[in-house]
C-alpha cells in the first residue's frame, strides 16, 4: 500500500492530524501536505477540517472503505504467509466434529503430541461441509468426519474410512416419548450444514440439500454440541446424533431412545490428493489404528 493511503487511513482512525502524526512518527505539516496531495490526485475533499480535528466527507468514507479493504487483504496475506512457513516447519491444521473428538481423537492427538513435541497444531471444530470447504481452500490439512455424498468431481479429495456408525435419537430423562406416546416434537440439529458450503456439491447434492431445508416443523439449530445438550435437557426436543456417544450421553443424563433412526454412515479422514508431510502421515496412521 502506498504511503499516502496509509497516512489517510491513520488520520481517519484518529480523527485528527495531531493524533495521526504521533502514531506515524511524522510532523503535522508533513502529514497535512500529504493529505492535501492525496485529495488533489483524487479530485475530491476527503476531510472536513474542524476546530478539534477532522471528519470524513461522504467521499472520504468511500475511500476509507476502499483503503480498509486493502489493509484487511494485506493482513490476511501476511497471516497466510506466516501460516505457510509454520506448516512447512511441521504445523498441522486439523478439522474435526465434536463427537469424534470426544470418542477417540483427543487421545490420538495426545499420543501424537507426545511423539512430536515440536509440531504446532491448529484444531478447528465444525461439520463436514464446512470442513471440506476449508480443506479445499487450504485452511486445514485434513479433517475427520462423515463421508460426504455428491461432491463435485472437480474437487479432488481422498477419503480414508475408519468405521461405520449408526445414528441414534437422544432425549432428556422423563421425555414423553419414553412412555411410547406418539406426538411431534422439536428437532435439534447439531452443527447443521449451511447453504454457503454447498458450492462443493454436484447438482444431485444441491437438490438433496434443498429438499432437507423444505421439511417443516420446529427445529433448533445450534453450532455447539454442549449447547445442543443444554437445549435437550430443558425441552422436549429430540436430537439425532451418532450412537458412538451413547455412554457419554448417559453420563450427562441423556437417554437414547430404544428405537430411533436407521441411518448409518462411514466416518473417516479427508485429505487432498496431493502428497502430505511425514507428520500428517504419522497422524493418519494413529487415527487408523485408534
Amino acid at each position: 500500500m502506498d504511503k499516502s493511503s496509509r497516512y489517510f487511513y491513520e488520520v481517519a482512525r484518529q480523527g485528527s492530524i495531531k493524533g495521526a502524526s504521533e502514531k506515524l512518527f511524522i510532523s503535522q505539516p508533513t502529514l497535512t501536505t500529504a493529505i492535501k496531495k492525496l485529495e488533489e490526485s483524487l479530485g475530491v475533499i476527503l476531510f472536513h477540517r474542524k476546530s478539534k480535528g477532522v471528519e470524513l466527507t461522504s467521499s472520504g468514507w468511500l475511500y476509507y472503505r476502499y483503503v480498509q479493504d486493502l489493509f484487511e487483504k494485506h493482513s490476511q496475506m501476511m497471516h497466510q504467509l506466516t501460516d505457510m512457513k509454520a506448516r512447512s516447519q511441521g504445523k498441522i491444521k486439523l478439522g474435526i466434529g465434536e463427537a469424534w473428538w470426544e470418542c477417540f481423537a483427543s487421545e490420538v492427538i495426545k499420543k501424537f503430541v507426545e511423539q512430536h513435541p515440536n509440531n504446532s497444531m491448529y484444531i478447528e471444530f465444525g461439520n463436514g461441509l464446512s470442513m471440506l470447504n476449508q480443506l479445499l481452500n487450504g485452511d486445514i490439512d485434513l479433517f475427520i468426519g462423515h463421508e460426504i455424498e455428491n461432491i463435485d468431481p472437480r474437487h479432488r479429495v481422498l477419503f480414508m474410512p475408519l468405521f461405520i456408525e449408526q445414528e441414534a435419537w437422544f432425549v432428556r430423562e422423563g421425555h414423553p416419548l419414553l412412555s411410547n406416546e406418539l406426538d411431534n416434537y422439536p428437532l435439534i440439529k447439531v452443527t447443521p450444514d449451511h447453504i454457503r458450503h454447498t458450492k462443493i456439491l454436484n447438482d444431485e447434492g444441491m437438490e438433496a440439500f434443498n429438499l432437507k431445508q423444505q421439511k417443516t416443523g420446529v427445529v433448533y439449530e445450534l453450532n455447539s454440541l454442549k449447547a445442543s445438550i443444554d437445549m435437550l435437557k430443558t425441552s422436549d426436543a429430540i436430537m439425532p446424533y451418532t450412537d458412538q456417544v451413547k455412554d457419554k450421553m448417559a453420563e450427562l443424563g441423556i437417554v437414547t431412545l430404544p428405537q430411533g433412526s436407521e441411518k448409518s454412515g462411514s466416518v473417516g479422514i479427508y485429505t487432498k490428493t496431493e502428497q502430505v508431510s511425514e507428520s500428517i502421515q504419522y497422524l493418519v496412521s494413529l487415527l487408523k489404528g485408534k
